[in-house]
């Protein structure tokens, strides 16, 4: 009997996972959970960032299904013969890994807005505040 359909798109799914969450330790310098280290930043992450960055929840809640996805087949190898999900969440850590390599992920992107805030001029305002404190 030969592997099904479902268990090979699963199995495509784990190893993708493995090798994005290995990506993902590199580039945070973390020893390992490396999805969960970006999603932990995420949440350390000013508000207004979701505001900012149009693709922030949508990376967010993505990050989050594939983590539960992941941990659902770790956790009990009969989950790899069901219905977990298409391929299409191995496209998307592809397009993600591509994304980190141009710094065009959400916390590259908020990291460079932090920057541009700190460096933007004090309005007149803020000015005349600092000068009575």
């Amino acid at each position: 009997m030969g592997t099904s359909n479902t268990r090979k798109i699963n199995e495509r799914f784990y190893d993708e996972y493995n090798y994005f969450d290995k990506v993902l330790c590199e580039r945070l310098n973390i020893e390992e959970h490396g999805v969960s280290g970006y999603l932990a930043k995420m949440k350390e992450a000013v508000i207004e960032a979701r505001e900012v960055i149009p693709e922030w929840d949508v990376t967010r809640n993505r990050l989050t299904n594939i983590q539960k996805r992941h941990a659902d087949l770790k956790q009990n190898d009969e989950y790899f013969e069901d219905f977990q999900g298409k391929d299409e969440d191995v496209v998307w850590m592809q397009v993600f890994c591509e994304k980190l390599e141009a710094n065009a992920d959400p916390l590259s992107k908020y990291s460079t807005m932090k920057f541009s805030y700190k460096t933007r001029k004090k309005s007149l305002w803020q000015r005349i505040v600092e000068l009575f404190n």
